[in-house]
Order: C-alpha cells, then structure tokens, then sequence
C-alpha cells in the first residue's frame, strides 16, 4: 500500500461495513484479524525456570527482560487457523467476550510444556489451555514470513480492542487474512476493502506464493555462491590428491617396506584415507568454530525471530549433516583417485632397486 492511512477522514461504521461485505462475499470462505503484541514475564513469579528465562530474553531485539511473542486474534481467525486441539482445551466464546486486562485463557507454542501444564497462569492473567501444534502461522503481512508457533503466545483478542475504532482500522490494512475460494474475483475483493475516496492502495496477494517467489529470487541471487561452493569442491578434491600423491613420493620407502613384507595396496590406501579423514575433520572442525566466533550475533538475532523466511540464518542438524556429507564425498573422490595411483606402484621401485 501507499501513502497514508488518514483515519481522521472514515468512521467506524464504514470500516464495519466492508467487513460485513467480507462475510457475504461468496468468494470468502472465511477471514480473521490479528496484531502483534509482546507480553514482558513478571520476574516475580515463582514458575520461572532459570533456563526459560535466559532463553526468553531477546537482547538482540533490545529487549533486556523475558518476553513471549503473541499473537492477539480475533474469534474468526482462531477457528481459520484450524489448530486441532485436544478435547476441553482451545479458546472459548467467553473468552473473546472479556476486556483486555481481565483474566483470559490463552494457547502456548510447545516449547512451554518443559515449565508449564494446563491450567497454569502467566503474569496472574493469562490461563494456559492447550499447547499449539508445531507449525506456522502467519503474523506479518508486511513480509514474507510465516510465524513459528513453538515460543508463540495465543491470546483471545478482546471485546474492546476488537470494537475500538483505531485497533479496527489498522487491522483493516495491516491484519486481516482472507481464506478465498479457488478463482475468486480478485479485482472485486480489492474495491470491496478500499475506503471511499481513501487514497491508500490496497493489494491482496497469496502469502504462500510470495513466500515461494522470495525463495526463488533469493536462489538465483545465491547462484554465484553455489558456483564458488561448488569450485570449493573441486578444487578441494584435487587439493588432497595432489597432497596425498606428493605424501606418497616422500614416504614412497616407508610404503615400499610394507608393501614388501605383505601390506596390500588396499591396506595402504585405508592408512591414506584415515590420515586424511582426520586432517579433513579437524579443518571442519576449526572452521565451523571460526563461524560460530565470528557470527554468532547473526546466528542469536536469527534465532530471537523464530521465524521461516529465505533469509534464515542457522547452523543446525541438517546444515552439519551437510557439511559432514560434502566432507565425505571429497574424502571418498579423492580417495579413489589416489588407489588408482597405488595400484600402479610396485615395491622394488618404492624401496629403491633390489635393496
């Protein structure tokens, strides 16, 4: 959208009709609203594990006391979200009928089970009733991301944010999130959700597609990268080789002599191997120690976010698993080569003459 939002020139009855617009739209399967909020932990509680604390404390994001990310949603965006929970747990019609700093029943991203269970309270407000699903919401529909719910608070919006004019008409711009139906009109949502005389351009876009597209053009901003990992690979292949064959010439006696008194050339070749694997291991070993040194900044803020957008930055299980798999495959080429290498010496030659 452009320009701004001028909410001085509409009122409230005009943003309610264009949702009530919404709901008889027949290209609107369903739709809900929502807003970012943090809730700040009271360190006064006795609940608070030492641990959940350290790690609840986004220093990066400026933050210098324990914080859960919530989404607060509205009635129509809870029962969207589809989040199939257990029997007797979930958010009650009550629970959106209360005003904002009465008690409410909230949900809670699984990394809570390891401090909390059902029924307990947060800050003296919030009641857990049920552990989300590990998946992603949406929670920002100015980017494309998707929310992890893992460390995500759940909370019922309302009925007075829900009714308050200035909460109504931002979410109207910022946090409404249609589900349509296969070939909707698109052109007749988008004059349905624009104000009169509003000057404020209004698109709506599918968040996966975007999401999708972002990975794309962040693919082929990383093609040069690719190619050099790739040159990496190469070159590091022909590196140990060239290293292992020169290592062979120097101790060509020392092979020789064992070749002589019954060592196989494939005996050798495994001695190659484990030199290498451990040259090879303790490089990787240094470098991703450099990594983490150098970047771990990046690597916390990235973390705080908890987010799924192409920008990540991690250094998990799966990228280690990688690193290792890449390490074993130049290991594994380079070993190859070499054994076509030994096969072709005889000891005599290795030892010198008849010696």
């Amino acid at each position: 959208m452009t320009g701004g939002l001028l909410k001085g020139k509409f009122n409230q009855d005009q943003v309610k009709e264009i949702y009530t617009k919404l709901d008889n739209d027949p290209d609107v399967v369903s739709y809900g609203t929502y807003y970012e909020d943090i809730v700040m932990l009271d360190l006064n509680e006795d609940k608070l594990d030492k641990k959940m604390v350290v790690e609840l404390t986004k220093t990066n994001l400026g933050f210098d006391m324990p914080s859960i990310s919530a989404i607060v949603l509205d009635q129509n965006y809870c029962q969207l979200l589809d989040l199939k929970l257990k029997p007797g747990q979930g958010l009650s019609d009550e629970d959106f009928n209360k005003n904002r700093n009465e008690n409410v029943q909230v949900l809670v991203g699984s990394y809570f089970k390891k401090y909390y269970k059902i029924g307990d309270v947060i800050n003296g407000q919030y009641t857990i009733n049920g552990f989300l699903p590990d998946r992603y919401i949406v929670n920002n529909n100015t980017s494309n991301t998707y929310q992890k719910v893992d460390k995500v608070m759940l909370i019922p919006m309302s009925n007075d944010i829900y009714n308050n004019y200035d909460s109504m008409f931002t979410r109207l711009h910022l946090g409404t999130v249609l589900k349509l139906r296969e070939n909707a009109d698109m052109e007749n949502l988008k004059e349905i959700i624009r104000l009169p005389e509003n000057d404020v351009l209004l698109s709506l876009k599918s968040l996966e597609r975007e999401v999708k597209q972002n990975v794309r053009d962040n693919a082929y901003i990383e093609i040069p990268q690719l190619i050099l990992g790739a040159s990496f690979v190469i070159f590091s292949v022909i590196g140990i080789v060239v290293t292992t064959i020169v290592s062979i010439m120097i101790r060509k006696r020392e092979f020789g002599v064992k070749l002589a008194l019954g060592e196989s050339k494939l005996g050798i070749l495994v001695q190659i191997t484990i030199e290498n694997s451990v040259i090879g291991i303790t490089g990787v070993a240094l470098s991703i120690g450099h990594f983490l040194w150098k970047y771990s900044r990046l690597l916390q803020f990235s973390s705080e976010f908890d987010y799924a957008s192409p920008l990540d930055y991690k250094l998990n299980s799966p990228i280690l698993f990688f690193i290792i798999l890449v390490l074993l495959v130049i290991i594994v080429i380079s070993s190859c080569i070499v054994y076509l290498f030994i096969r072709k010496l005889e000891p005599k030659s290795m030892i010198g003459g008849m010696e």
